[in-house]
């Protein structure tokens, strides 16, 4: 169903908004206020999603899939549809990030099945995944996408009724909560459970719409706060929740290759020379992130180490074993480090002054040297190397 033509003639329309910016997507924020409106009750709004009120991914996840439905001019949604894009929204947090949702989450649960039943490749298309979702016809998958909405759509609208449910026993909540969906005015959305379906109100199908990118850029913020919480310890939460965009390591491939000009150096995992006979065999040159790029999230010069095609593509987002490349490891970024102290290349040395914290990188590599330069590294980057692991990435061996 969608939206009639009156309501979305207001759709085009500007909704008042009081706001100093807006988070456009998870990987460029601004600061921003929620918008006000005067057709629509905003602090009922806002409170949708307090902190008291949340103790899963869900009624996040559950909104923002509504967002969506609206911003595409659907105003009547199915719970299939909604939990599908619950699924799709968490799935690059949870198979390429590998963030923790907490242990009463489920979604994890379903999202698992998923990848590993149908082999669906972590880095599939959002579109195509939630489409594949929508069109499978799967009993244990329909029990779990049923589980997951024993409650949100319901819990999602009690700051709508909270005095009109206060003392409602949990047994008999979800029903009154239905009704007065039905009955009263101005709430988000109704209830159609006979159809496990939701209809949207005008007035904040309108809202929705006017206001997506401001709401979106809300709604990640609630989620990057619940998923810190989760993850104390991993940096850049607020860019994991989208697939990641396209990056060029142009710039780096350019360094390391006038670095092996210059330098005897070698590919870390496989000992070999780069030379025309190994790139033949092993593909060419490539850039990998010793850790791995969705748990960093940048592309540092201090984590880059130049590798064949072929092997970056078998290491992926894998960890090497730590006590097995560490050396190595810092052997070559002492190379990169010694060539651009070399060459007086500042700019490009401003990654390492960060990392290893130095007031002056020339004279830290002129008095302290190699060694004082791969201690220092190593101390950086131990720690970071062990989050990742605690974190859920694969260790392996060798390649």
């Amino acid at each position: 169903m969608h939206i009639n033509n009156n309501v979305q003639h207001e759709l085009n329309k500007d909704t008042h908004i009081e706001e100093k910016g807006i988070i456009l997507n998870s990987n460029e924020i601004i600061l921003y206020n929620l918008p006000s409106s005067s057709n629509v009750y905003t602090k009922i709004f806002a409170r949708l999603l307090e902190d008291s009120r949340v103790v899963a991914s869900y009624k996040m996840y559950w909104l923002l899939g509504i967002l969506e439905e609206v911003n595409l001019g659907n105003i009547e949604i199915t719970f299939k549809r909604l939990v599908a894009r619950m699924l799709t929204a968490a799935w690059y947090p949870t198979l390429q990030y590998k963030l923790y949702f907490g242990q009463f989450d489920n979604l994890v649960k379903s999202i698992n099945y998923i990848s590993s039943i149908y082999c669906v490749p972590t880095n599939i298309n959002n579109n195509e995944l939630l489409e594949f979702i929508c069109s499978l016809d799967d009993n244990i998958l329909n029990k779990q996408m049923k589980d997951l909405t024993n409650n949100v759509p319901y819990m999602l609208l009690t700051p709508f009724f909270d005095d009109k449910i206060k003392g409602t026993s949990s047994s008999k909540r979800v029903r009154k909560i239905i009704e007065l969906s039905l009955s009263e005015s101005g709430v988000l959305y109704k209830i159609i459970k006979d159809s496990n379906n939701i209809v949207m109100d005008e007035d904040w199908a309108i809202y929705m719409k006017s206001n997506y990118k401001v709401i979106k850029s809300w709604i990640y913020y609630k989620l990057s706060c619940f998923l810190q919480k989760r993850n104390p310890n991993v940096p850049a939460i607020i860019f994991k929740l989208d697939p990641p965009i396209s990056r060029s390591l142009s710039k780096s491939t350019r360094i390391w290759t006038s670095i092996i000009a210059d330098r005897n150096v070698k590919d870390i995992y496989t000992g070999r020379e780069f030379s025309r006979e190994n790139y033949d065999e092993l593909g060419v040159l490539s850039i990998d992130h010793f850790i791995p790029w969705s748990f960093v999230m940048h592309d540092e010069m201090w984590n880059l180490v130049p590798t064949f095609k072929n092997i970056n593509s078998s290491k992926s987002d894998k960890l090497l074993r730590y006590e097995n490349y560490i050396d190595d490891f810092c052997d070559i970024q002492y190379e990169a480090f010694s060539f651009m102290c070399d060459t007086n290349r500042k700019k490009d040395l401003e990654p390492y002054v960060d990392i290893l914290r130095l007031e002056n990188p020339l004279d830290f590599y002129k008095y302290k040297g190699k060694e004082g330069f791969s201690e220092k590294l190593k101390t950086s980057i131990a720690p970071i190397y062990q989050i990742a692991v605690n974190q859920g990435f694969s260790v392996i061996d060798k390649l």
